[in-house]
């Protein structure tokens, strides 16, 4: 059994046998989605998750972690259809609301907690480390990396997507990293788009919507 197929059976059978994703995100996952056609001809599998158990501290380590357990990390924002299929998902199914997030917002893979301002992508197995290049893609709200310190010293280290009322439709923000509970978006790399391969039933995962 080659690399690929071996990561993506081990992908297959925590996706398709865990019952819990814990801690700090028992009975949340709200559903998945796949986008086809990423980086020339990979895929994704995008999970989404509502708000992670506040008794967790730890925030982000906590749903790093879980993500890191269960799939491939938390989601990577790399283009403009890599952003809209997160953010169309979360809003066509209804996630973006206090009942789904009461602190608005879903964890991302990425954090600027070594140098303020650089975001590296951090929780996930494909892209660890790499920096965040918003010149390729920039998907951060107007004014925010603004690093805000009102509830921590420490600042706002680690990356959301941002649904909220009269601020935010589904934009990037810097968020403080244990101050509120958050959802989560995992991802699942599908190498080849072999889902067949990989385990999974192309037809009991909906395409994620581009609008």
């Amino acid at each position: 059994m080659d690399f690929k197929v071996l990561l993506c059976f081990v992908c297959g059978f925590a996706m398709a046998f865990a019952n819990d994703y814990g801690p700090g995100y028992v009975g949340q996952l709200q559903g998945c989605c796949r986008l086809d056609g990423v980086d020339d001809c990979d895929c994704r599998i995008y999970c989404f998750f509502c708000d992670q158990d506040a008794a967790f501290r730890g925030y982000y380590d906590v749903a790093r972690d879980m993500c890191l357990n269960y799939f491939d990390g938390l989601a990577v924002v790399g283009s403009a259809r890599e952003h809209d299929a997160m953010k169309y998902y979360i809003k066509n199914e209804g996630l973006d609301n206090t009942d789904c997030v009461s602190k608005y917002g879903f964890w991302l893979g990425a954090t600027d907690t070594k140098v303020e301002g650089h975001f590296v992508w951090q929780g996930t197995t494909v892209k660890d480390g790499y920096c965040w290049d918003s010149t390729e893609y920039n998907c951060w709200e107007p004014d925010e990396l603004d690093n805000n310190t009102n509830l921590s010293e420490d600042g706002q280290d680690c990356a959301q997507l941002w649904f909220r009322p009269n601020r935010s439709d589904g934009n990037c923000d810097d968020e403080y990293c244990d101050v509120r509970p958050k959802g989560a978006i995992c991802e699942i790399r599908i190498p080849h788009c072999d889902y067949a391969e990989c385990g999974y039933d192309i037809n009991t995962i909906p395409e994620c919507p581009l609008a």
